[in-house]
């Protein structure tokens, strides 16, 4: 069996989207937004130019018409005509946001941004997205950038007029837009991406595939070596210089993800869960799980499971909630 580890992977993510709005703005504005909680926001200029200011992230990010720019880490961020200007607090205009979710600043239209909020409902999405930069930005003239445009108008276009079927192609939409954006960025950064660059090179791709394929296959470092066709030292030091991990702790960590999604996403046994990720012993699991995840199997069940956040279906998107309005 062949499998794509990206898809794996963004299996597991499950982006949903929520939120959808329409920005117009003229003139001098800055607008403060909140933290996100979790959720990522993907947009496109449609017109006009903005910066971008991310807490903690000192360096101003400009995109201007055509660009499509998404905020990964859900941190609070500044939208603004000019970087230096005092921001005034999104809500205070989105709370007045005209019907169809259009929010429109001093009254002008010299900048309009078409923008799109989803969650992951994964709780470890954000390890497997910290590799991204804070602003991960695909320019007018790259080869993606204006079919994502067209993406996220699609899903703005779908939550301010709901119709049948709304629902699943807004999430659909977003694993699009995901699956794209990861894509443009691997295609534009030169390394230093993680397991994502791992992606991009010919032989380390062999073993991550070998890995995702068979994750439960008592593997060693000699025989992923032998994958990609490397010797064991050269592999082992490859992989790490990449992907910031050595292999076993890439496996060790894939492995205990795919177990807390199954935990969460299915009634399979604990015991059955670690069978199906590499463990005959149980005990082995909950030490390797606790070790990883910090906390045990059954306490991780009960924190993040039913009786805390939902859980999501272990493939594909699943339905999400579609809210008809803007929000910051």
């Amino acid at each position: 069996m062949i499998v794509d580890p990206l898809s794996d992977i963004l299996s597991i993510l499950k982006p949903e989207s929520h939120l959808a709005a329409l920005l117009e703005s003229g003139g001098d504005w800055s607008i403060r937004f909140p933290d996100q909680n979790g959720g990522l926001k993907c947009n496109a200029v449609i017109k006009g130019e903005a910066w971008i200011v991310v807490d903690d992230d000192p360096d101003p990010v400009h995109v201007c018409k055509g660009d499509f720019f998404l905020l990964p880490s859900g941190r609070p961020f500044v939208l603004a005509s000019d970087p230096d200007l005092p921001s005034v607090p999104a809500h205070r205009f989105f709370e007045q946001a005209k019907p169809g979710g259009v929010v429109q600043l001093n009254e002008g239209r010299d900048t309009v941004i078409a923008s799109s909020r989803f969650t992951l409902m994964n709780q470890n999405a954000a390890q497997l997205l910290s590799v991204l930069p804070t602003v991960v930005v695909v320019p007018a003239g790259a080869p993606d950038a204006e079919q994502l445009k067209r993406f996220v108008e699609l899903v703005v276009s779908e939550l301010q007029a709901p119709r049948a079927g709304s629902a699943l192609t807004t999430a659909y939409l977003s694993h699009l837009i995901l699956v794209q954006t990861l894509r443009s960025t691997l295609s534009m950064q030169d390394g230093h991406l993680g397991w994502l660059s791992a992606l991009a090179d010919p032989r380390l791709s062999v073993s991550l595939k070998a890995m995702h394929a068979h994750p439960a296959r008592k593997w060693t470092l000699e025989a992923l070596a032998q994958c990609a066709g490397m010797s064991r030292a050269v592999f082992a030091r490859r992989f790490r210089e990449v992907v910031g991990q050595t292999p076993m702790e890439y496996l060790s960590g894939w492995r205990m993800l795919k177990a807390s999604d199954q935990l969460l996403s299915t009634q399979d046994s604990v015991s059955t869960v670690a069978i199906g990720v590499g463990y005959i012993s149980e005990s082995a699991f909950n030490t390797a799980f606790k070790r990883i995840m910090g906390l045990p199997p059954r306490r991780y069940i009960q924190e993040h499971g039913p009786s805390g956040l939902p859980a999501a279906p272990i493939f594909g998107p699943g339905l999400p909630q579609v809210v008809n309005t803007a929000s910051e």
